[in-house]
Formats: structure tokens, C-alpha cells, sequence
């Protein structure tokens, strides 16, 4: 039976490690791929022994892994981060702009919905002022983290502590939106204005949703990243 590659075995076991991001797995597979075989050849020699030698030169695949992880996953982490900060600023511009509309339109609440659009309103600052301070802690803390050595405790207990804030700053920016569609909505069944009224503050909450969205997405995928990585890392 003929002896598997030293080299085929050696990217088999560096792909598994970085299983938890498959574009990043295949990319440092072909990089170290190819370096693999330059060294192997380099001395004019391509047998099993001359692959076994270069592969023991370059390092243990879980180590170069981790290596690529901790980078990978802190670039992640400040992707999220910055994210944020980016939601907060669409959401702002979002709720001036439709406040100033509905100023325009003169479109206001009924005197029967004021308590119940101020108590929402209310709720929308709160949630909204909440999720931007803990937006910018959360993009200042995992900013200021240096890149790790390699992927170990505690590299994974900072970005752990990026997410967890990144998670706290956008549950109450999904509210915020909530709360900007419901204001909206109670002033559309009131007044159902024409559709050349309505589209600046529609346009305007799609606005939102599509930045919330966006970040949930962000988090939930680096989040997912991060908990793999320390899973197939760990063991």
C-alpha cells in the first residue's frame, strides 16, 4: 500500500484546525501549499523523506493555525466593533432626517396618541443612547487589543469580551428601530398619508433595518467563528 503524502497529510490536519473559517482555511491551505512544495524542491528532491523534512521545518499545522486564527478572528471582532459605530451614525442621521420630514408635512400624533408616542420615543432615546455608548466602549476595547502570538486563553477571553459587548450595544439598537417603526406606523393608521408622504420615513426605517440586520449578522458570524476556534484549538 503506498505511503500517504507528508505534505497531503500536513494540509489535511492545518484545513481541519482552521475548520471554523473555510474562506481563511483555504486560503492559508494554497499559501502553505505552495511553500511546501518550493522548500521540497528546493533540494531537488520530491521524495517522502524531502516532504516529511519540510513539513517538520515549518511547524506544527495547530500552531500555524492558531496563529491565523488569533489574527483572524481580532480583525473580526474590530470588523463588528466598527460596525456598530457605523449602525449608530445611519440610525441618527435616519431619525433627524425623519423628524425634520414629518416637521416639513406637518404631520403630527393626535392628541390621543401623544402619551403613547412619547412614552415609545422615550424608550427609543434610552435604547439608543445605550447602544451607542456601548458600541464605542465595546469598538474602543477590542481596537487596543494587539494582535496575539497565537490563539490562546487570553487571546479568546478578549475577543469573548469584544462580543459580549458588541451583543449588549446591538440588542438595544434593535429596540431603537422597533420603536422608530412603531412611532411610524402609529402615524400612518391615523393619518394613512399618500405614498409620496410616507416614502422618506419608510425609506428611513428600511435604512435601519437594513444596518441592524447587517450587524446581527456580523456578530453572530464572528461569534460562531470564535466559539469553533477555541473548540478545534482547545482540544
Amino acid at each position: 500500500m503506498p505511503q500517504r503524502s507528508p505534505v497531503a497529510d500536513y494540509l489535511g490536519a492545518l484545513t481541519h484546525d482552521l475548520g471554523f473559517d473555510r474562506p481563511l482555511a483555504h486560503r492559508v491551505r494554497q499559501e502553505v501549499e505552495d511553500h511546501l512544495w518550493e522548500a521540497t524542491a528546493a533540494n531537488g528532491d520530491s521524495s517522502l523523506e524531502a516532504q516529511a523534512r519540510a513539513v517538520r521545518c515549518f511547524g506544527e499545522a495547530r500552531e500555524i493555525a492558531s496563529q491565523y486564527a488569533a489574527l483572524s478572528l481580532l480583525r473580526q471582532a474590530r470588523r463588528s466593533g466598527a460596525i456598530i459605530v457605523l449602525a449608530s451614525g445611519a440610525l441618527y442621521i435616519a431619525m433627524k432626517g425623519r423628524v425634520a420630514w414629518y416637521g416639513l408635512m406637518q404631520w403630527t400624533l393626535s392628541d390621543a396618541m401623544q402619551p403613547v408616542g412619547k412614552v415609545v420615543l422615550a424608550i427609543d432615546r434610552t435604547a439608543y443612547i445605550l447602544a451607542f455608548l456601548l458600541g464605542v466602549v465595546g469598538w474602543g476595547y477590542i481596537s487596543s487589543r494587539r494582535v496575539a502570538p497565537r490563539f490562546h486563553a487570553l487571546c479568546r477571553a478578549q475577543l469573548k469580551r469584544g462580543l459580549l459587548l458588541a451583543m449588549a450595544a446591538a440588542c438595544p439598537m434593535i429596540v431603537s428601530v422597533i420603536a422608530d417603526a412603531v412611532v411610524t406606523a402609529l402615524r400612518y393608521l391615523e393619518e394613512r398619508p399618500p405614498v409620496s408622504v410616507f416614502f422618506i420615513p419608510a425609506l428611513s426605517i428600511a435604512i435601519e433595518v437594513v444596518f441592524a440586520t447587517v450587524l446581527v449578522i456580523v456578530i453572530g458570524k464572528t461569534l460562531r467563528n470564535t466559539l469553533r476556534a477555541s473548540s478545534l484549538l482547545s482540544s
